[in-house]
């Protein structure tokens, strides 16, 4: 019993230990690139941090057109969608379904602001961002409120980003 009761003590003084370390490491300021070759990936990320966001301009415009074709053609064709209270689409055919059962229920007129753009290798980014505005019912016309947050990954493909996982859920109380 004692024997176990060291040990915990011991890892539990390592782990502490190991936590100070990240901490102080993440305290750090963080080096300006010093290379021709650091400020050009920076330039890259930069022109990509553009295409990604046009991305989820052009989501946007689509969702709140109601433009199947135009949200679906931003998708990857293993894409997975997350969206709240629903089954999970995973597959181009299946995100289209979901689509397609969204556009039918209800019309959105929803403003994305993005508010992180990581760019973690030339093939994958994510987005982080909150959309609001309105969503109006169809079936019986009325309007309520949105607002959301959104974490969106990105796959690049042939020069070209796309969702590849999409998840939200509201900030309004339930």
């Amino acid at each position: 019993m004692k024997k176990a009761l060291l040990a915990l003590a011991v890892a539990w003084a390592v782990a502490c230990l190991a936590w100070q370390g990240v901490s102080a490491a993440q305290a750090q300021p963080a080096q300006q690139p010093a290379s021709s070759h650091s400020r050009q990936s920076y330039q890259y990320d930069d022109r990509q941090r553009a295409q990604i966001a046009d991305v989820i301009h052009r989501y946007e415009v689509a969702l709140n057109a109601n433009d199947l074709a135009g949200v679906v053609q931003l998708f990857t064709d293993d894409a997975v969608l997350l969206p709240p209270n629903a089954p999970t689409a995973v597959g181009i055919n299946a995100v289209r379904d979901a689509y397609t059962g969204i556009f039918q229920a209800i019309d959105l007129d929803l403003t994305f602001s993005i508010a992180e753009v990581q760019v973690v290798s030339p093939e994958w980014a994510f987005v982080r961002s909150t959309s609001n505005g309105t969503v109006t019912i169809r079936a019986n016309g009325a309007q309520v409120q949105s607002s959301n947050h959104e974490l969106f990954v990105l796959h690049c493909s042939q020069g070209r980003w796309k969702l590849a996982r999409y998840a939200f859920s509201s900030v309004l109380p339930a």
